[in-house]
Formats: C-alpha cells, sequence, structure tokens
C-alpha cells in the first residue's frame, strides 16, 4: 500500500462478519451475450474493486440484488453521479438475466454493521476510486482465504442498492431464474428502458 492510498490494510486475524444469502434468491447479472447468465469469469479483463486475485486468478461472479444496481454497476459504472453519456459500443452486446442461488452462501459484510465492524468507512473500501483497486482486492482475496462464497456490500454507483461478488467455490450453486425477464439493450423496448432509467439519472444513451 502505498502512503497515499485511502484503503486501510487487511487486518490480522481478519474475521468479518457474515451474512447468509439464503437459497431460492433471486439476483439480477448484467453480462456479454456471449456468455451464460450462470458463467463465471476466469480471470478476463481489467482489474475490477475484489477481482482479480490469485495465481491462477480466482473466478468470480459479480451480480445485484436489482436490476438497476446491475445496470449501474456495469454499462454504467464508468459515468460519474453528474452524469454523461452511454456510449452504443458499451451497451450494444450487453444483456441481463436472473440468477437463483440453489443453496445457502456464506459472504463477508462490507456493509452497514459489517464495515463498522471492521473499523472501514465506505470511502475506503467500497467507494473508492478505481486507482486503489489493488488494495481493495486484498479484502476480497482476505475472503476468499477465510472460506467465504463472496462478499456483498452497497453499490457505490447506486448507493441504495446491494452488490454481490462470488468466488469459484460457489460456481455451482446457481441456476438462471427464469421468473426474471431476459433482456437484451441493443434495441426494441430493452432499449427503451435503459434509455428511459438514464434519462431519469442525467445519462443520454447515444443510439
Amino acid at each position: 500500500m502505498t502512503h497515499d492510498s485511502p484503503v486501510p490494510p487487511v487486518p490480522a486475524g481478519f474475521s468479518p462478519q457474515v451474512v447468509t444469502l439464503p437459497a431460492g434468491s433471486v439476483l439480477h447479472r448484467v453480462f456479454s451475450n456471449a456468455r451464460e447468465v450462470t458463467d463465471f469469469n476466469p480471470g478476463k479483463g481489467k482489474p475490477t474493486r475484489f477481482a482479480f486475485f490469485g495465481d491462477p486468478p480466482v473466478a468470480v461472479l459479480y451480480a445485484a440484488g436489482d436490476l438497476k444496481t446491475a445496470v449501474c454497476e456495469s454499462m454504467l459504472h464508468e459515468i460519474p453521479y453528474a452524469g454523461g453519456v452511454l456510449f452504443k459500443a458499451n451497451y450494444e452486446d450487453r444483456v441481463s438475466a436472473g440468477l437463483r442461488t440453489d443453496r445457502d452462501l456464506r459472504l463477508a459484510s462490507f456493509k452497514g454493521e459489517g464495515l463498522r465492524a471492521l473499523g472501514v468507512e465506505p470511502h475506503e473500501l467500497t467507494a473508492c476510486e478505481a486507482a486503489w483497486y489493488t488494495e481493495t482486492v486484498k479484502w476480497a482475496q482476505a475472503a476468499y482465504d477465510a472460506g467465504l462464497d463472496g462478499c456483498v456490500w452497497m453499490s457505490r454507483r447506486l448507493n441504495d442498492g446491494l452488490a454481490y461478488i462470488f468466488f469459484d467455490r460457489s460456481e455451482d450453486a446457481f441456476t438462471t431464474d427464469i421468473s426474471v425477464p431476459a433482456r437484451a439493450y441493443l434495441n426494441g423496448p430493452d432499449l427503451d428502458w435503459l434509455i428511459d432509467f438514464c434519462a431519469g439519472i442525467n445519462i443520454d444513451v447515444e443510439v
């Protein structure tokens, strides 16, 4: 960690509050149309807040508690609160669908009481800038090393929504939930929905 980093080091004897995501929980995911909703990322792409770590990298899956949070955490991730433009290249291959958990999953809580119990504030871990992902990912690795299935936190991009990361040990824990309508955002009513949602949060969608 550099002296300028807002991210504190993982404490010795890391012992987070653990919350259980029950079997039968429904989550939302936005992903590339080249993948399936249940596919884990084996370590491809840019670093993220809680991935990647390990050698070889631990495969992960990001999801959210609702569709709007999933959209904000994916397609809108680089657009600031002040607003901006969602370019077509950033949504034309994006689709969304629902996931259902098939067993209970034990998660490190990086929100609410979970953060307070760790003595960490949101801006130090879950709401800091991407420049510090090399430090925040160490907290995910600590959760993995503690035998947990993943982590949960309040989305930085939509701060009343829950964001999740799941580690490869939970790859057998998900199936597609057909009660959640699948969407493809390139055109049609799903693009209309995206345009309407973005208009309400000061984002223009390039068509």
